[in-house]
C-alpha cells in the first residue's frame, strides 16, 4: 500500500494517525510507502483491504 492509499482508508491523516496510535507529524513524514511496521499493522487494522507492499525499498528508489 502507498501513503496515500492508507490515508484516503482512513479519511485522513489524523485518523490514520490516531487507529496506529502515532502522531499525525510521523504519518507525513513517511514517504510514498509507510514503513514496513506499519504497513503490517494497517493491514490487520483494515481486515486485509490494503495489502503490504513486499518491496517497497526498491519501488522507492524507482519513483524517486
Amino acid at each position: 500500500m502507498t501513503t496515500q492509499e492508507a490515508v484516503q482508508f482512513w479519511g485522513g491523516p489524523t485518523r490514520l494517525a490516531k487507529v496506529l496510535g502515532i502522531t499525525r507529524d510521523a504519518v507525513h513524514k513517511w514517504k510514498q510507502y509507510p514503513p514496513m511496521d506499519k504497513q503490517f499493522q494497517i493491514m490487520v487494522l483494515s481486515g486485509g483491504r490494503l495489502a503490504v507492499t513486499n518491496d517497497n525499498t526498491k519501488q522507492e528508489n524507482k519513483n524517486d
